[in-house]
């Protein structure tokens, strides 16, 4: 919805936020706010609804910088940032516990910069502070390079003050109580879901749902196509990539406009530079991916600046194939928790950047804080399922929980790396491969920070990323999607 960024410092001007707003513009085209009061900063935001607002709300000396969506109770006319300024006002540092969504946010006063970030990290927030005192914030790291020599990832779950650091908060999610029967829990999970999807059409902002046909993202425009009839979904991939096929079949059973994108191997390589400058890192599974996020969020800009996501399903409810080689549930769940842990500069960094490189705002229903907190109570065996026969099938309570609203063949289906899904995967090797060897690149094992560059395509990839981003201050904040890597 919005990029963030701002200083704190003897010698701020505002040239300085300007220039640092202009390389995140792409996260806000519609509308520029600017604040001083002491701290400088600023907001670059899209136009999607009065409850969304313009990422600005300012009282009494008190302003809030806002990016993301929360939907917590409000009075007539609150924008987001409103209810951040008041629950601020309530509960100082502890406010971001009190919000029920995703948000990177800075609360601005005379002499501080409070920084937060959701318990998830769905948003992001880049921040460094220098010897002479100076604090930079910003919404990207893209906005901080070269301008400070360290530049650190808010972690999710935490707040930064200038005044006093780094610190953690507990998250108020919903009380909610996973049944002891299976039959009665899919139900919740289906009733948790279905509120979500509600809860993120409400505003009436959503134009369009991304499908790639696989179980998550079916089951989101499922469920918005019984919200709201006819919301169209799009569709990207390589010709003859096993997305397409099974994309095709959910629209057709869900009736609905279907916008598909095929793309070949000229536009993959033309990307590529895009995708790492973009995504902001150079690990091989999360640019792979990434580029058809981009080619998707370009194709959603002909219909909307805000889509429905699929995204946090393998995450919450055990999507990921080497969950399944694990022996036993003790492991999984480690596992699981690692892989939710991670996801803020992996799976979900990958769809912010995408999808905000082409000023697409995206909504995640299924990470809800109402949907996480009772995904994180679910037993593991109803997640990864050993139906008898020891085949063990991956969230296997939620395909229960909306086999009805899906097709045979995707509610069988299984979890796809979504470069594998969309056709990607091989291609990219190859085209690395010729770039390496036509610009006489020998191979290297590792960069100069020990992070290890494990085939062709990632040196291709740390080679683009450190055109853009040189130094280290960018490169230690990448992070590594495989945790087996």
């Amino acid at each position: 919805m919005a990029g963030i960024a701002g200083i704190q410092s003897d010698r701020t001007n505002v040239a300085d936020v300007e220039t640092m707003l202009e390389r995140i513009r792409h996260r806000g085209p519609d509308h520029v706010e600017m604040h001083e009061n002491g701290c400088l900063g600023g907001v670059v935001s899209s136009r999607l609804s009065p409850a969304r607002g313009t990422g600005f709300a300012r009282d009494e000396g008190v302003a809030v910088l806002f990016d993301g969506e929360v939907y917590n109770p409000r009075q007539d006319g609150q924008s987001d940032a409103d209810v951040v300024l008041a629950l601020y006002r309530e509960h100082g540092r502890r406010f971001p516990a009190y919000l029920a969504g995703v948000f990177g946010c800075a609360v601005l006063t005379e002499d501080e910069v409070l920084l937060a970030r959701d318990p998830v990290g769905v948003r992001p927030m880049y921040w460094s502070c220098d010897p002479e005192g100076t604090t930079r914030f910003a919404s990207e790291m893209k906005a901080l390079a070269g301008l400070a020599d360290v530049i650190e990832e808010l972690p999710p779950g935490t707040t930064f003050s200038s005044k006093s650091g780094l610190a953690g908060y507990l998250p108020r999610y919903p009380e909610v109580e996973v049944p002891a029967d299976v039959e009665t829990a899919i139900a919740r999970v289906r009733e948790a879901v279905i509120r979500a999807v509600e809860r993120r059409l409400a505003d009436g902002a959503v134009g369009a749902c991304l499908l790639s046909g696989g179980l998550d993202s079916s089951i989101i425009a499922a469920v918005a196509n019984e919200i709201r009839p006819g919301l169209p979904v799009v569709t990207v991939g390589m010709e003859g990539a096993p997305d397409l096929e099974n994309a095709m079949l959910m629209a057709a059973h869900l009736g609905v406009g279907h916008h598909v994108e095929v793309f070949g191997p000229e536009q993959i390589e033309r990307l590529v530079p895009k995708a790492v400058y973009s995504l902001e890192s150079f690990d091989e599974d999360c640019v792979s991916g990434a580029i058809a996020n981009l080619v998707a969020s370009a194709t959603a800009s002909h219909l909307t600046n805000c889509i429905l996501s699929g995204e946090g399903g393998d995450e919450l409810f055990g999507g990921y194939h080497l969950l399944k080689t694990l022996p036993t549930e003790s492991e999984r769940l480690q596992m699981m928790h690692k892989l939710i842990a991670i996801a803020y500069n992996t799976a979900v960094q990958r769809l912010d950047r995408a999808m905000m490189a082409n000023s697409i705002n995206y909504r995640t229903p299924f990470l809800d804080t109402e949907v996480i907190a009772l995904a994180m109570q679910i037993p593991v065996r109803w997640k990864i399922h050993d139906p008898g026969d020891g085949n063990l099938i991956e969230k296997w309570i939620l395909r229960e929980a909306f086999k009805d609203l899906l097709p045979h063949q995707i509610y069988l289906r299984e979890k796809l790396r979504f470069s594998g899904g969309t056709g990607t995967d091989g291609v990219m090797d190859r085209i690395a491969e010729g770039k390496l060897k036509a610009e006489g690149h020998g191979e290297r094992a590792q960069t100069a920070t020990g992070y290890p560059l494990n085939s062709p395509k990632e040196q291709w990839y740390y080679d683009l990323f450190k055109e853009r981003f040189p130094g280290l201050a960018c490169e230690n904040l990448v992070g590594r999607w495989d945790p087996n890597k």
